[in-house]
């Protein structure tokens, strides 16, 4: 909660003075290109990112970081007390020169940011990085909001230095909220030469190949922002007509986009993944700039065209922050503690890097009226995060293995299975990546098939179902996409056992519940032989699955309502090697029942007895392939 305020708070010193410093450079003046202004401030202040952020990343691994956040505060909230001054030193070098003093600002913000980033994963669960992050996020874009709007008014009614001022009271504020923090004791890396560990942070970040993919993302995302970001004033100013207030009324509404993208992605957690997200976040953007620069070229009135640009502007806030808040949980759950804070001061070197190209060549006011050429960039913006967003899902589904249809199924199914009945899986899947297998659970609610679905979802586990189940249409499509093998339950079904023998003999994986069917607390149930005989008959393996946490109910529709608290265990193949001979008889199918089931209940987590499973006369006949299949359900 500290580190969260103290962000929170130090995202409005970072933005306060934004107005002032626009102010101080006439920007209002229908003379003034506005656009190159805006992007020499963001390029000014991130060049210390790009520069010096291996140097910052190394020391978020060599020194304590919340020691390091706080001193970088408090130097920033002596460099404000002092800004005025500064700029009126540095106004005399052309262009440029009003805003070198954000070099110094953006020096000490480049110690900051690795050292948050690289903190934040040592205070919380594992489970709790995206919420963490979408609150982080979603608390630093309210500072800058306010800080924006507050700027804007400030810029209005009185000098740049009543600003600078309250901004470097934000820095002290933060660094206050940090000096209470007591973050646990990690271990640091052992200290070679900063040479080797500079290196050593770049070679992380090429070698991991996640992590590559995701510095590009990142990257992508930054130059596409400063863009936008950059042309908002033009836009305000000359299409929709506003001042300084509107310019901050529109960074606002960018920042109540982020807002309301952060309470989403708090809100769902890990049932969205985040890989989806970044995916569906950047067509998001695309989508949302397309609409903000139909807004620069449409033939309406000012006010209207404010309106549409306005919701564009908070659409793309709304996947935006989902974009990076997926970003931030992934990298930090993908590195390693001793080498996080290197990674992260190489994100911010790519992510820098990204915004100077952008904010660079808009600086350099190569054309005198960059500004009539607001709507094409946005235009340009739309295009590129779009085909991004395509990009992603097209390799996502590549390395899924499953076809387009089937993979878009999984990943709703495994987003349900999360967000509405709490699914998680505890340890690791146990499911092989290939060969012949059989998944066997217990069963107590309708929806127990989807959490095994959702838990090895580099598999396709097709179920044997009840045939009566495939005469309902939209099921019926769902259960052909996923290859279930539909069983007629009031007879001896022998063409679905064969099915099943071919599927197991391809090398499939084939989805059992043991009992047959929805068995609740205090039922006597019978297992049923369907499992052992199709492992012995195939040689496929057997992985026992337990899941607790559901409220048992024999109603289909009744169980899918319900929200549960479903967990999932895996355990090991079930060893049968030794009832694998060429004439089975009742007795060791039993047996082979009776160890399955033993597996499965010893993965629960409260104890629960096992179903009794009773012994028959040795039999040196096996049971009839019909009798098989009414068995196996």
């Amino acid at each position: 909660m500290l580190l969260w305020c103290a962000y929170g708070i130090s995202a409005m010193g970072d933005h306060l003075s934004e107005m002032a410093i626009l102010k101080t450079q006439n920007a209002l003046d229908a003379a003034v290109d506005i656009t190159p202004l805006k992007a020499r401030m963001s390029f000014m202040f991130f060049l210390p990112f790009f520069v010096l952020a291996p140097l910052t990343g190394l020391l978020a691994d060599w020194l304590p970081r919340r020691g390091l956040m706080v001193f970088a505060d408090l130097t920033r909230m002596l460099l404000m007390f002092f800004f005025a001054t500064l700029i009126g030193w540095t106004q005399a070098f052309g262009s440029w020169g009003p805003f070198l003093p954000l070099l110094a600002a953006g020096m000490f913000a480049a110690v900051f940011s690795p050292a948050r980033s690289a903190l934040l994963p040592t205070i919380i669960r594992p489970e709790q990085l995206v919420r963490a992050n979408g609150m982080i996020a979603g608390l630093g874009i309210i500072g800058t909001t306010a800080a924006t709007l507050a700027g804007g008014l400030l810029a209005k009614h009185y000098p740049a230095q009543v600003a600078f001022q309250l901004d470097a009271l934000t820095f002290l504020a933060s660094g206050v909220c940090l000096s209470f923090m007591k973050p646990p004791r990690t271990t640091r890396p052992e200290k070679t030469t900063p040479f080797a560990d500079l290196a050593a942070g770049f070679r992380y970040a090429k070698c991991h190949h996640h992590v590559t993919e995701l510095l590009i993302v990142a990257a992508l995302v930054w130059f596409c922002g400063s863009l936008v970001d950059s042309v908002i004033p033009a836009v305000a100013r000359d299409v929709y007509q506003g001042g300084y207030p509107m310019i901050s009324g529109f960074r606002a509404l960018l920042g109540l986009g982020f807002v309301i993208g952060a309470i989403i992605i708090s809100g769902l957690g890990d049932a969205l993944r985040s890989e989806i997200a970044i995916t569906w976040g950047l067509m998001g953007i695309g989508l949302s700039i397309t609409m903000f620069a139909l807004s620069v070229f449409l033939p309406l009135l000012p006010g209207l065209l404010a309106v549409i640009g306005g919701v564009a502007v908070v659409g793309a806030g709304v996947f935006g922050v989902s974009v990076m808040a997926s970003f931030n949980a992934l990298l930090q759950r993908t590195t390693a503690d001793r080498y996080r804070g290197r990674v992260f001061g190489v994100n911010d070197v790519v992510t820098t890097g990204a915004l100077m190209s952008a904010t660079g060549a808009l600086g350099l006011g190569y054309t005198t009226r960059l500004d009539a050429y607001a709507g094409y960039i946005l235009a340009a913006v739309a295009i590129i995060t779009f085909v991004a967003g395509a990009i992603t899902l097209k390799v996502r589904l590549e390395r899924s293995g499953h076809p387009l249809a089937l993979s878009m199924v999984l990943n709703l199914n495994e987003f349900v299975c999360r967000w509405w009945w709490r699914m998680e899986r505890i340890g690791p899947c146990t499911v092989p990546l290939e060969g012949a297998v059989i998944v066997t659970a217990n069963h107590r609610s309708a929806p127990d098939p989807l959490f095994i679905c959702a838990t090895a979802k580099y598999r396709l586990i097709s179920f044997m179902v009840a045939a009566e189940y495939t005469n309902i249409p939209i099921a019926r499509w769902f259960m052909k996409l996923g290859e279930c093998i539909p069983v007629k339950r009031e007879i001896h079904d022998t063409g679905a056992t064969k099915q099943a023998l071919r599927y197991l003999r391809a090398g499939k994986a084939l989805g059992m519940f043991i009992e047959g069917g929805i068995v609740g607390p205090g039922e006597v149930s019978e297992p049923k032989d369907g499992v052992a005989m199709l492992a012995l008959k195939t040689g496929a393996k057997v992985i026992p699955v337990h899941i607790s946490g559901t409220k048992n109910s024999h109603s289909i529709g009744q169980g899918l309502r319900t929200r549960h608290r479903a967990r999932v265990r895996y355990g090991e193949p079930v060893n049968l090697d030794e009832f694998r001979k060429p004439d089975l008889d009742r007795h060791d199918i039993r047996e082979a029942t009776r160890r399955i089931c033993a597996a499965i209940w010893a993965l629960s987590p409260d104890g629960e007895p096992m179903p009794s499973v009773s012994c028959p006369v040795n039999s040196a006949h096996p049971p009839s392939s019909g009798r098989l299949a009414h068995e196996s359900l």
